[in-house]
């Protein structure tokens, strides 16, 4: 399994990437991950029965990989894998992100004669995040350079019908499978720490801080309500986050919004379990392993209506609204205020769908069946 990202670098990938792979383990399987190294991080270790290699990659940050950072662990781990071409045998290569990670099917020596599997995750595939123009446009010029790769897998995994739709739309006539992400439903739980105030109204979302998720048009729907009894609770970093303070300023939010900054996924159960509500009305979402957090955790959920999100949220569970669209997201934010009863409904529900849809073990099942039909071809 291959990957430029692994907890604790990344978001959902790196997430899925760890829990996959330590699955397989689990049920005995042999299990290889190449990612990149992260300050003092070992280069090699043995975690949850997986063995785990870590190359240098220059990264901006722990959170935040840049261009430098995935690209210089393509270089690592090319070099990595050719040594290991001279050591080692694997019966199939899992590649999460068709671009970068996927680029390394490229090299002569890269196990030629083994067949492999891309993830794709949603930033590497062309039109999925046209806000951020700098991947826009390298996904636009990389274009013919993704669909070989493609072309050539074995079986390409898309994380939700939205993103395969997506996907088509460079390569209509390429088969892709869906596989969602998964979540740790023993840790992310209803039933802990559940302590809500009595006079206000939590709002809560988890996210990384970048544009494309719409965090500010969550921040300008408060401001239009001029509700002091609803509070904000933003949970995450990134790149926008300045400017998302500065706008809390301007609308005068600062005693409702508040920047909790980075969590550990390990206590990120406790701050789910203290909000009425989980709400991010991304503008492009392949997925959202944070709605699927939320939901184990009995939260109902207000998303946006584009890429994965649709897939998890009904009518029973949640709110989808368009993103952008500023007084959806009110009438969202005040149907689920006014709507106690309806909230527990929805959180009871989202507990069950997460539990039966959603559970890693799962997930990792059905990337097993598509490894054991490779290898039988």
């Amino acid at each position: 399994m291959l990957n430029y990202e692994f907890p604790p670098m990344g978001g959902g990938a790196g997430n899925a990437t760890d829990n996959i792979s330590k699955n397989l383990a689990l049920a005995g399987h042999n299990v290889t991950v190449l990612t990149s190294k992260c300050g003092g991080q070992p280069v090699f270790e043995v975690k949850n029965g997986v063995k785990i290699y870590r190359v240098f990659s220059w990264r901006n940050s722990i959170h935040d990989c840049g261009f430098k950072g995935a690209y210089t662990y393509i270089l690592f781990a090319a070099f990595k894998l050719w040594k290991f071409n001279r050591t080692e045998k694997f019966d199939i290569l899992h590649y999460f992100f068709s671009l970068p990670t996927g680029l390394l099917s490229l090299f002569p020596w890269a196990f030629k004669n083994t067949p492999y599997i891309v993830s794709l995750r949603g930033s590497d595939v062309p039109y999925y995040d046209i806000y951020n123009k700098k991947v826009h446009l390298l996904n636009l010029i990389l274009k013919p350079v993704n669909t070989y790769i493609w072309r050539n897998a074995k079986e390409v995994v898309a994380l939700s019908r939205g993103l395969k739709a997506t996907a088509m739309k460079t390569a209509s006539k390429q088969s892709f499978k869906v596989i969602p992400n998964g979540v740790e439903t023993d840790l992310f739980n209803p039933g802990l720490c559940k302590k809500k105030s009595a006079n206000k109204f939590r709002l809560i979302t988890v996210s990384r801080l970048i544009n494309r998720k719409g965090i500010d048009h969550v921040l300008a729907a408060l401001a239009a309500l001029k509700d002091k009894d609803i509070e904000l609770l933003i949970v995450g970093i990134g790149n926008y986050e300045n400017t998302l303070k500065k706008m809390c300023s301007e609308l005068k939010l600062n005693d409702c919004v508040t920047f909790y900054g980075y969590c550990l996924r390990e206590q990120l159960f406790k701050l789910y379990n203290k909000a009425d509500v989980f709400i991010l009305p991304s503008l492009a979402e392949s997925f959202g392993l944070v709605f699927t957090e939320a939901m184990a955790c009995g939260l109902p959920v207000i998303g946006g209506r584009t890429g994965g999100v649709p897939d998890l949220i009904k009518s029973e569970n949640g709110i989808l609204v368009e993103p952008g669209n500023i007084k959806e997201i009110k009438s969202a934010i005040v149907k689920m205020k006014q709507g106690q009863k309806m909230r527990v409904c929805m959180g009871e529900a989202n507990r069950l769908r997460v539990l039966e849809h959603y559970s890693w073990g799962s997930v990792a099942q059905k990337y097993y069946q598509i490894y054991q039909e490779e290898q039988e071809m």
